[in-house]
């Protein structure tokens, strides 16, 4: 390989940052808790739905997607993606009223989690291919942005998010690309959401295409030079298609344990700055010594700084160690927090609480692809992880859905993070089964070296 292809191998890795630090804004969904709750009257049930619908819409849409981006290649698939999630800002700016809840779910929900469904697919699937050396490590890498996507928006929407002189409506469209470009004196901070929703379609729409342009799949066959499969992990047919790895208990173990993983995670993100909002009891949460910025500063930022730490870290420590084990100890170490949860009332806990609950979330979005890859080959991965990742849909819809029911029916979150703490310690059963089966040889399957 020369010089010029191993820089281009990194360039992908590059735009598929981007790319995924624009879709991760989904996961500071709870910004907005606050103020569609205001200003539309709506329960607690009503705007989580609205995530619900989101995540199930990514995760069903990653179908089609990862076949589509199979066959054309990952740039122009995830540049649909970034269209419909321009779109669904500008058009949910718009169509929202209180009397219209079903107008964010079809907007911000189902166009908005296709849009993230397209493009999401595509860095994942480029990387591993150019990284097979690699995966875990270069997943992580690849999905971070998702991850920390939630870190440069949760604290300025916040702000934005504001309504100004406690109206509604916010600023002209004029106003806000004053305030994008800097020319925002004497406009002050709030802009209201509609307002805010346009700003971030704007961005949106234009961070994704940006992205996009970078990503590109290897020649056929391509493989690092020096490098060979290990053949510890070499226990299975290689690049099956999907069909067939359906048909294998393996993946439907590890269908079932995404499930349980990603639905306490999801139920807890979706509500997390209410969730910690209520630990706090109006304690301020950044400190002192960060005067007017500390408002700038959430529980929500900081998860999302270890959402993309955690995506990193686990995937490099299964590189080590193999997928596996590290699901059964991050799903561990996660469900211990959840149960601790129920009692903590300091400052101090809750930014550890938000740091330890971020890293081993984001963990889920290194390992899973990377054992997809490693189990059923890298050739049909677009394909095979979406069919994955219906398992985060299914965890869309109960997680946030769930713990909106529970938070109405006993205005507290005690039973909220007991819940995610049992799926959690179940999602860490399933996975020693997952070993189980992975370490099975299979018909086809090259055994002399295991």
């Amino acid at each position: 390989m020369s010089s010029e292809s191993a820089g281009n191998r990194w360039t992908v890795i590059l735009g598929g940052l981007i790319v995924q630090i624009i879709l991760g804004t989904v996961y500071a969904f709870s910004v907005f808790v606050g103020p569609l709750e205001a200003q539309m009257g709506w329960d607690r049930a009503t705007t989580q739905w609205a995530f619900s619908v989101t995540l199930a819409t990514f995760a069903i849409v990653m179908i089609p997607a990862g076949r589509l981006q199979d066959r054309i290649g990952p740039r122009k698939v995830a540049s649909i993606g970034g269209i419909l999630l321009g779109i669904s800002f500008l058009a949910g700016a718009v169509l929202v009223s209180p009397e219209r809840p079903w107008a964010l779910y079809l907007t911000y929900g189902l166009i908005g989690g296709a849009g993230i469904g397209f493009a999401y697919v595509c860095p994942i699937a480029a990387a591993v291919k150019w990284f097979p050396d690699k995966k875990g490590l270069i997943t992580g890498l690849a999905v971070a942005g998702f991850g920390a996507g939630a870190l440069f928006f949760a604290g300025p929407a916040s702000v934005l998010l504001q309504a100004p002189g406690g109206g509604e409506e916010g600023l002209s469209l004029l106003q806000i690309l004053m305030i994008g470009t800097g020319f925002s004196e004497g406009i002050g901070f709030g802009i209201g959401w509609r307002s805010f929703f346009i700003l971030h379609g704007l961005v949106a729409g234009v961070g994704v295409l940006l992205g996009a342009s970078l990503l590109r799949n290897p020649p056929e066959g391509w493989k690092p030079p020096g490098w060979s499969e290990d053949p510890a992990i070499v226990r299975v047919q290689r690049d099956v298609e999907w069909h067939e790895m359906l048909n294998r208990p393996l993946a439907c173990m590890l269908w079932i344990t995404f499930i349980f993983g990603a639905t306490s995670g999801l139920l807890a993100i979706g509500q997390w700055k209410p969730m910690m909002g209520t630990i706090l009891g109006g304690r301020t949460f950044a400190p002192e010594w960060m005067g007017s910025f500390g408002r700038f500063v959430e529980p929500v930022g900081i998860l999302a700084i270890f959402n993309a730490i955690g995506r990193i870290f686990w995937g490099k420590i299964s590189d080590i160690i193999d997928r596996p084990r590290a699901m059964m100890i991050m799903f561990l170490g996660q469900g211990l927090v959840f149960m601790l949860l129920a009692g903590i009332d300091s400052v101090l806990a809750v930014f550890l609480a938000s740091a330890w609950v971020g890293l081993n979330f984001g963990g889920n979005f290194a390992l899973f692809p990377s054992a997809t890859a490693d189990y059923f080959g890298t050739k049909n991965l677009g394909m095979n992880y979406g069919w994955i990742f219906t398992a985060y849909g299914v965890a869309g819809i109960l997680g946030p859905a769930v713990g909106g029911v529970l938070f109405d029916a006993t205005q507290d979150y005690i039973l909220a993070f007991l819940f995610a703490g049992v799926l959690c310690f179940l999602a860490a059963a399933s996975s020693v089964v997952v070993w189980a089966l992975s370490r099975r040889p299979v018909d086809g399957a090259d055994m002399s070296d295991a």
